[in-house]
């Protein structure tokens, strides 16, 4: 039986995105690309939208309203039959939350690119789009345990691309040209202060695994790019969960609640989005 893996995103489909509109479509199919190409044609892609996002990843409170839908969203994965969850946002939006929450394994593309990073190299740092999300990114670091393996000062840096990413998925060149340029502004910062791997923080960098581009240029320093690192180990993980039962420990941290108790406490919330 093929593994299937949902690959779940913070934002609405093109269809019902009040904001960019079904222009927004090229990303998330850029993005679910990667993943499929990543993973081969014996596996089952499956992706979930938010159609109720807050639009807004760089602070805490708005990613909060954003957990909401993607939660939700993952919840449906797990009843549809999905082997494995990935999350295709740089934050990793609702990771821990959800590993308590459900049975399967759910990861995130961030935290995948830093333990693949731990194995190549002494030290990495994080690369991602805008300072907002490089604070959160850089608590999230923390969060997993893996402070020790970055950089001790400004593990997390930015290539200042505060844009919209629809023309990235629409336009190689301007990736040649603009993107990689500033990502590796960024990239070569941190290797000067000792980075020996870097790795990507936003799902909208994607579009350098579409490019080709794995590699800081004129060093020996890898790039990992977090929704490919995302896809392969989605594969790993929803391999051993169908193969041989093993997923997320249920002992302390992630224990969580038995379904018909979530159920209960959760039916006003999920009426009322029934309902909106």
């Amino acid at each position: 039986m093929p593994v299937t893996i949902h690959v779940q995103f913070m934002s609405p489909e093109g269809a019902h995105d009040r904001i960019f509109g079904p222009a927004k479509s090229v990303v998330h199919d850029g993005v679910a690309q990667v993943v499929r190409d990543a993973v081969g044609a014996d596996a089952r892609i499956c992706v979930g939208y938010n159609n109720h996002s807050s639009y807004i990843t760089t602070r805490q409170f708005m990613t909060a309203y954003n957990n909401l839908g993607i939660m939700e969203g993952l919840f449906k994965a797990q009843e549809d039959g999905a082997d494995v969850a990935l999350i295709a946002c740089g934050n990793d939006p609702a990771l821990l939350m959800a590993r308590e929450a459900l049975h399967i394994p759910v990861l995130g593309i961030t935290e995948c690119a830093m333990l693949l990073a731990c194995s190549l190299g002494k030290r990495f740092a994080a690369v991602g789009v805008e300072r907002g999300c490089a604070d959160i990114v850089e608590s999230n670091l923390e969060a997993y345990g893996l402070a020790a393996k970055a950089l001790r000062r400004n593990p997390v840096r930015t290539a200042d691309l505060e844009e919209s990413l629809i023309p990235w998925f629409q336009d190689p060149e301007l990736v040649r040209t603009h993107v990689i340029p500033r990502f590796e502004e960024a990239a070569r910062g941190a290797i000067e202060d000792g980075a020996e791997v870097i790795v990507t923080s936003c799902a909208g960098f994607a579009v350098l695994s579409k490019a080709g581009y794995h590699r800081v240029g004129g060093t020996e320093v890898p790039v990992i790019e977090g929704v490919l690192a995302g896809a392969y180990l989605a594969r790993v993980y929803g391999t051993l969960r169908q193969l041989h039962g093993i997923s997320t420990s249920k002992q302390r941290t992630f224990k969580g609640l038995p379904a018909a108790t979530v159920a209960h406490f959760l039916a006003p919330f999920r009426e009322q989005g029934a309902a909106g």
